[in-house]
């Protein structure tokens, strides 16, 4: 398999060179590529192209139009998107193998065994066949997961954490906004703090005990191991339409931890800048690991930069893996769920959260109030329960993902789908029309015109009715 990628990489670079030279790729004006290096990478191919004074000219016809003649070079039938960009003083270009070249499925155990360091894990492989380990340090103290539906991310995040959960040394705080399709998987693992936190209640309660700790090692010069708090999918409990407190939590624990020998894992499924809330959250997660985004604007906030593109990537464990000075794609590495779950063979320290210390948070921004909405969030709660009187929390939450507003967590939803029903009732009962529901009942003064909408009778007309009954 090697040789045949091989073959093909030399095939697509020689055909640049040779279009460069004769002016084919601008306009009659040859382009002289003066080094190329190829790149071998599980998923994708990648040539390295230096231009000297011409680069950036080779960069521009190369990504014009949508890559459209970086496209018609390569020389197989290529899935997902190309990409070219510039990385250091080299035009970068990649496209995926196909399916029979490609290296998807990279079980940990293929690859190496837990580092000896216990602050470090196997990431994966990269595009030159070394193994990737990553580490938290003083320089790298926080990590940001990013990545879609079907991109490996939470695949990423168990990995790294049943890693860490085997030196004692460690202990941990698992936060999971999948409610419990996350990472309630690795409940028993060694070192574990406490249950792993599933709703907002919980999740207060693991985030307080951990800036209280953080608290303590800063007061009694006691930093011995390291606390590891991951939050997988934290726009459940943060962002525009999230909870203040918990916010707080985690905007202390991004600025302070690092110090204390306290750290983070962040998993979203949305990278965006309104998940984080705060800007110095997002600012203070220097490690990222980058899988496949939603879009460009995702792509940006999880890469912190314009490129590479990680809107790009193929899912399934193929990413950008970024740290300050370098960025590097890999095909991350991934723990069975028979081999995680032969690993759950302890109890959590703690067998429940001690209750939520407010004082930890210390004084709350007033811009944040817990239960603050803007006209947008109550207009479409009041639309979606208008629909259908069967409207629940889900409902209103994938309305108001789909209108651009977030994805609140769970109780902020419940609240604003009492307040739709609440504005609902009170438009019905004070004469304006919407959609009726079919066990709706409603006084003498109103009925169900032929549309289908609620409206009033007038008042001498609802009189006489009342007459004729009695």
């Amino acid at each position: 398999m090697k040789d045949n990628r091989s073959k093909l990489l030399e095939r697509w670079a020689g055909s640049i060179i040779q279009a460069a030279q004769v002016g084919a790729l601008d306009k009659g004006r040859p382009i002289s590529i003066l080094s190329v290096e190829m790149v071998l990478g599980p998923r994708a191919g990648a040539l390295e192209m230096w231009a000297g004074f011409d680069t950036g000219r080779l960069l521009s016809v190369l990504s014009a139009s949508d890559f459209a003649l970086h496209r018609q070079f390569v020389p197989w039938r290529f899935g997902g998107e190309p990409s070219v960009y510039l990385t250091s003083r080299f035009v970068r270009l990649e496209a995926a193998w196909p399916d029979e070249l490609a290296e998807k499925d990279i079980k940990l155990s293929d690859i190496g065994q837990h580092p000896k360091d216990g602050g470090r894990w196997i990431a994966g492989k990269n595009e030159v066949g070394a193994t990737v380990t990553l580490g938290l340090s003083s320089t790298l103290p926080h990590f940001l997961f990013g990545g879609w539906t079907g991109s490996g991310k939470t695949w990423a995040l168990r990995s790294a954490l049943a890693q860490l959960s085997r030196d004692p040394g460690n202990r941990l705080v698992l936060v999971d906004g999948k409610y419990g399709d996350g990472l309630a998987c690795l409940g028993h693992l060694p070192h574990l703090v406490g249950p792993v936190a599933m709703d907002l209640e919980s999740a207060r309660a693991a985030l307080s005990w951990a800036v209280t700790e953080m608290v303590r090692r800063y007061r009694t010069g006691d930093k011995t191991g390291r606390v590891i708090v991951a939050i997988d999918e934290i726009q459940e409990f943060t962002g525009k339409s999230g909870d203040a407190l918990v916010t707080e939590f985690v905007r202390k624990l991004t600025t302070q931890g690092r110090g204390a020998g306290v750290h983070l894992f962040i998993g979203t499924q949305h990278p965006v800048g309104d998940v984080f809330s705060d800007s110095t959250i997002r600012r203070n997660l220097p490690g990222r690991v980058a899988l496949r985004t939603e879009d460009y604007k995702a792509s940006e906030v999880v890469i912190g930069g314009p490129t590479p593109r990680a809107d790009r990537l193929l899912g399934a464990g193929d990413s950008y893996i970024v740290i300050p000075g370098a960025t590097r794609r890999a095909q991350l590495a991934y723990i069975p769920a028979v081999d995680l779950e032969a690993m759950n063979t302890s109890q959590p320290t703690m067998a429940a959260w001690p209750e939520v210390d407010a004082e930890a948070a210390g004084t709350l921004p007033e811009s944040s109030p817990r239960w603050e909405y803007d006209g947008d969030e109550l207009a479409v709660s009041l639309a979606t329960v208008s629909k259908s009187e069967k409207a629940g929390r889900g409902a209103l939450r994938d309305a108001l993902e789909s209108a651009g507003l977030g994805r609140p967590g769970s109780e902020r939803a419940a609240r604003l789908l009492q307040l739709g029903r609440d504005m609902r009732t009170w438009l019905v009962v004070n004469d304006f029309s919407l959609p009726a529901w079919q066990k709706d009942t409603y006084p003498a003064s109103y009925k169900i015109a032929e549309n289908g909408m609620v409206v009033s009778v007038p008042r001498i007309q609802a009189g006489r009715q009342g007459e004729g009954e009695g």
